[in-house]
């Protein structure tokens, strides 16, 4: 595991920093893979049943890091391999089974509003900020801002910060639907924590299921998702696991319930 990249476990709930504070964790290819690996770690652990991604020190990610030359260059390898990280990696959070949380604690710009969207859920603390940068280095919007951006808050807001590049605050944030939830920033991480705690404490198996659900549905007639749902057998597939039975029997003995998955 690369020093870039730091992860912790609480629980059942995993905590992945981004660890280059120098930078306002600005991503390298070190990182990158470091990040990819780590994730198709989790999707095969069934002890990870939620995520929490944050950054060290006061940015959350400030995007590649270009400084380190790998942009310096298109004809160069390099240059095609962050492209393709920027258009694809980040993008495949959106399939990664857990539910995921960004805990934005300052800056997230570029590649870095990117990873926040890439994940299920966005908080941030009042010091947070949010531009998607990419016209201000002469940079294509890259896929997972510009696929993600207009799906979250619309695509006229959308097409203006792609446009602009201008720099979007917290409580603005708040108001476009970007986060869901603006804390203080000693209080952020404890809320980013309760938040995946409770779906942590949910069923893992439904809840990827309906993961699937709720994403397959854009850009889909209703008729086209209902037809999906009966061929995907979600239904079947969580009947045929515990954590049915285990909810029927919990409510049953009026307690809680303890869901384990399949």
């Amino acid at each position: 595991m690369s020093d870039e990249l730091k992860v912790e476990r609480h629980g059942h709930v995993a905590v992945l920093t981004l660890n280059r504070p120098e930078s306002l964790n600005a991503i390298t290819m070190s990182m990158a893979d470091a990040m990819r690996e780590e994730c198709d770690r989790m999707n095969d652990d069934p002890g990870v049943r939620a995520v929490v991604i944050t950054g060290a020190g006061r940015g959350f990610c400030s995007g590649f890091d270009i400084k380190k030359g790998d942009l310096a260059d298109p004809r160069r390898l390099a240059a095609y391999s962050v492209l393709d990280f920027a258009q694809h990696r980040l993008a495949r959070l959106r399939t990664f089974a857990k539910p995921t949380i960004a805990a934005v604690n300052g800056v997230a710009v570029g590649g870095g509003l990117g990873l926040a969207l890439a994940c299920d859920i966005r908080i941030c603390s009042t010091t947070a900020k949010f531009s998607t940068q990419f016209a201000n280095i002469g940079m294509p919007v890259q896929d997972a801002v510009g696929a993600f951006l207009p799906q979250i808050i619309g695509l006229p807001k959308a097409i203006e910060l792609i446009y602009t590049a201008r720099m979007v605050e917290a409580a603005e944030a708040l108001d476009l639907d970007l986060v869901t939830h603006v804390a203080e920033p000693e209080d952020l991480m404890e809320l980013a924590m309760g938040i995946a705690g409770q779906i942590a404490n949910g069923p893992p198996l439904a809840l990827a299921m309906s993961k699937q659900v709720v994403y397959r549905s854009i850009g889909k007639t209703v008729d086209e998702q209902l037809a999906y749902q009966n061929l995907a057998s979600y239904v079947n597939a969580a009947f045929a696991g515990h954590d049915v039975t285990e909810a029927v029997t919990a409510f049953r003995e009026k307690r809680k319930p303890k869901f384990r998955g399949p």
